[in-house]
């Protein structure tokens, strides 16, 4: 089972599939093909991210040493599982990642409503192989639980939340999004690096877990310094459990969420698990003895 895949959206899904009043802010990739690799013997595909907040290469064309290069297809993707002796997969959004959860709601809800049909046409006939989680922006409550209403009708099986969400997750003003997520079995995907891009601003800027994969991507184009490898060093092994799944939970479990929904699964998605244990004393030790006692 792999609880981790990526689809590799087509380059224009959303330039041709958005409202015609939003396309021109649409996120979109741009393919072009290097004279010679970087390094010897390495790949010569890439692709450039448009999108506000982030303009620049990514590596979506995954530099590798054999095989044929991710498209997204369905078939290929199953071809390659069956490879790997993977039974099945959930599926999360590749760059769409990046405009999916804004605090722009029309422009997030737009891209999520295309990315859901879009997972419908192409995921939905594999369902039995590939399991795709359906967007939910949650800048406007009452359309978030009317698109999980909808993707519920079309058929898709799960959600995916932002990590960093616009209210903490403990809020009762979600209380909706869960009772409509829990009544149509979907359980709740929340996956690193996704919400808190701010596109509303003079300046725009991308979210902190953005930036730092950014950065993560930019580190293999030059020389490494000190300043880099304890930066990355600290954040992989510190941040992001504590920036993110540790704050998720702290606010599901502290909040009652749980308690209000105890048919609702939640699963928060390449955050490492290491520190689970340790976190879970710490809970048990808060909850037991009090704040200050």
């Amino acid at each position: 089972m792999s609880g981790d895949s990526h689809i590799i959206e087509p380059v224009d899904l959303f330039k041709t599939r958005l409202p015609k009043a939003l396309r021109e802010r649409a996120l979109w990739e741009e393919e072009f093909t290097l004279d010679e690799p970087i390094v010897p013997g390495g790949h010569t595909e890439f692709k450039k991210l448009h999108t506000i907040g982030f303009d620049g290469w990514t590596i979506s064309k995954y530099r590798q040493t054999g095989g044929e290069t991710p498209d997204g297809d369905p078939d290929h993707i199953i071809r390659d599982m069956n490879f790997d002796g993977v039974d099945a997969s959930v599926m999360f959004p590749n760059l769409s990642l990046f405009v999916l959860f804004t605090d722009d709601h029309e422009l997030s809800m737009a891209h999520a409503r295309v990315w859901n049909d879009y997972l419908v046409e192409r995921y939905l006939p594999y369902k039995d192989r590939l399991r795709p989680t359906a967007a939910i922006p949650l800048t406007n409550v009452p359309e978030a639980v009317a698109e999980i209403e909808r993707c519920a009708r079309l058929g898709l099986g799960a959600i995916l939340l932002p990590e960093i969400p616009p209210l903490p997750y403990y809020a009762r003003e979600y209380d909706p999004v869960w009772a409509a997520a829990q009544a149509h079995g979907l359980p709740v995907f929340i996956h690193v690096a996704t919400g808190g891009v701010k596109v509303k601003e003079e300046v725009s800027e991308t979210a902190v877990t953005v930036r730092g994969l950014m950065t993560a991507m930019n580190m293999g184009k030059g020389n490494l310094t000190d300043d880099m490898v304890t930066g990355r060093t600290m954040g992989a092994a510190v941040g992001s459990a504590v920036a993110g799944p540790q704050g998720i939970i702290a606010s599901l479990v502290g909040g009652g969420v749980c308690e209000r929904f105890p048919d609702l699964h939640f699963n928060l998605i390449e955050y490492t698990a290491g520190w689970l244990v340790s976190f879970m004393g710490y809970m048990d030790k808060a909850w037991k003895t009090g704040t200050g006692q």
